[in-house]
């Protein structure tokens, strides 16, 4: 009984690390780097500091929370961006998430009168939430952008 004890106990930790844990997210500068390399983007992207992302883009988003980000905007005031986010928490990665919501949305109505263009970018735009991490991408080429967020997984 003892010889069975030890293995069967060693099974059902490795088992139990195993599954229902969180999933894993997006890793901010990884993520944001294989993105600018895809060929997604037709536009000049420039980088943000966290503060200005957060409180300019974002809604006020409290740069408190923010663990990690990299942020990527279009210097041609195009639709174009990348924010890749590692928030201190799932509750602040699903604020983050509705800011990020939020920022499509409102670009979506300011470009819509004078670079209506760039409209159908923002309706394809990726926004979503991994772990405690959240992303957006709106790219010329968003079927590219998906592939290449698929290939990092």
């Amino acid at each position: 009984m003892r010889r069975l004890l030890l293995p069967l106990l060693a099974l059902c930790l490795c088992l139990s690390a195993c599954g229902g844990g969180e999933e894993a997210g997006y890793v901010p500068e990884d993520t944001a780097q294989a993105l600018l390399e895809s060929g997604a983007f037709t536009q000049t992207l420039e980088t943000l500091d966290k503060e200005t992302a957060c409180e300019a883009l974002y809604g006020g988003l409290d740069p408190e929370t923010v663990e990690e980000c990299v942020v990527y905007t279009s210097l041609s005031a195009g639709a174009e961006e990348i924010a890749v986010l590692k928030l201190t928490s799932t509750d602040a990665a699903e604020t983050a998430l509705e800011a990020l919501n939020t920022r499509v949305a409102a670009q979506r109505e300011a470009l819509e009168s004078y670079q209506p263009e760039e409209v159908s970018k923002l309706d394809n735009a990726i926004v979503e939430r991994k772990g405690n991490t959240v992303l957006m991408v709106v790219a010329a080429d968003h079927t590219l952008a998906r592939s290449t967020l698929d290939g990092l997984n």
